[in-house]
């Protein structure tokens, strides 16, 4: 059981934490694309306080949304490449990619899952 726990654990650190090179976000975001999907990028750090208070909310967003809503976490401070390429200044940033792979909105700071669904509603969702 102490087994089985620990790989949980493991596995949803493993799934929360998002792809962190470019060539894998570029993967998720081509196929998010060809599947119609919406893309919520969150753009943090482990560590940093808000970002983890962030995790629930991906993960609420990531069940309700199963099927429409991609949502990626990159770590800026091991992937300095793609803070920079997506305009990271302050963490944590939210940044939200229309099924055309095109940016429609932008966040800086905690974003609770109750403020982030107006935002999906306007993108169709």
């Amino acid at each position: 059981m102490k087994r089985f726990i620990i790989f949980t654990v493991l596995l949803s650190l493993f799934a929360l934490s998002g792809c962190s090179n470019a060539a894998g976000i570029d993967d998720v975001l081509n196929n998010a694309k060809k599947e119609g999907k919406v893309v919520m990028l969150e753009l943090g750090s482990v560590g940093c306080i808000p970002c983890e208070r962030m995790k629930p909310v991906m993960e609420k967003l990531r069940t309700n949304y199963k099927g429409k809503l991609e949502v990626i976490f990159v770590d800026v401070r091991k992937d300095r490449e793609n803070g920079r390429r997506f305009g990271v200044a302050m963490i944590p940033t939210q940044v939200f990619l229309d099924k055309n792979g095109m940016e429609f909105h932008r966040h800086i700071g905690f974003y609770g899952y109750e403020e982030i669904e107006p935002v999906l509603k306007k993108a169709g969702l």
